[in-house]
């Protein structure tokens, strides 16, 4: 297991069992009391765990932020070049990021928003690196509007769609909740018709 720039010890699993369940339960915290709210204390308290047990897989807190950061992000990017590029409708590349997407965000609601509402709490040279991948994944995103809206789309006016599709994407945070609302694919289905159908009103 390893977040960028961090290296962790993952030749025995339950050693990676323990640093995933450290990170589950920061990130819950992070994403309900918030990052600066919560101490190691508290991430130890909740993880069952004693603090040095915390300390030996992370220096600080700002490392446990990094590795769930980083970790969502990565989820994001896993394998998504090479599962759009099997893909040949352009269309049907936006309908898969949208519900991988919302689907990650189901299965790893904290995670999200703790990269959403925290990352800017991270020192400078971890934020960069998360930033990065991020843009990454833009990119990604923005290639795939330019496929699906041609040639006469200009490069300003995707990059306005891209970050809209991103905004209907991750703004689910401030009110999604997959255990009491729309099923992920049902969420997944509907910001892909709105989506999709104003995308082509945009450019006529």
């Amino acid at each position: 297991m390893k977040a960028r720039g961090i290296r962790f010890d993952t030749a025995d699993p339950k050693q990676s069992k323990r640093i995933m369940k450290i990170a589950k339960v920061a990130a819950e915290l992070f994403g309900t009391k918030g990052y600066l709210e919560t101490s190691m204390d508290d991430i130890a308290a909740a993880a069952r765990v004693t603090k040095g047990g915390v300390y030996h897989y992370f220096k600080n807190k700002a490392e446990i932020l990094y590795f769930i950061c980083s970790t969502y992000v990565d989820l994001d990017l896993e394998n998504l070049a090479e599962s759009l590029a099997g893909i040949d409708d352009p269309v049907e590349k936006i309908r898969f990021i949208i519900f991988r997407h919302i689907q990650h965000y189901a299965t790893h609601e904290y995670g999200a928003k703790t990269l959403l509402n925290e990352a800017y709490c991270l020192p400078s040279r971890y934020y960069k690196q998360v930033k990065e991948r991020e843009r990454q994944y833009l990119r990604i995103v923005t290639q795939v509007l330019f496929e699906h809206l041609g040639p006469g789309a200009g490069k300003d006016l995707v990059t306005a769609l891209a970050f809209s599709l991103f905004g209907m994407m991750n703004w689910i945070y401030s009110w999604y909740d997959p255990r009491k609302s729309l099923k992920p694919g049902e969420l997944s289905n509907l910001v892909f018709e709105v989506f999709t159908k104003g995308v082509q009103g945009a450019v006529m």
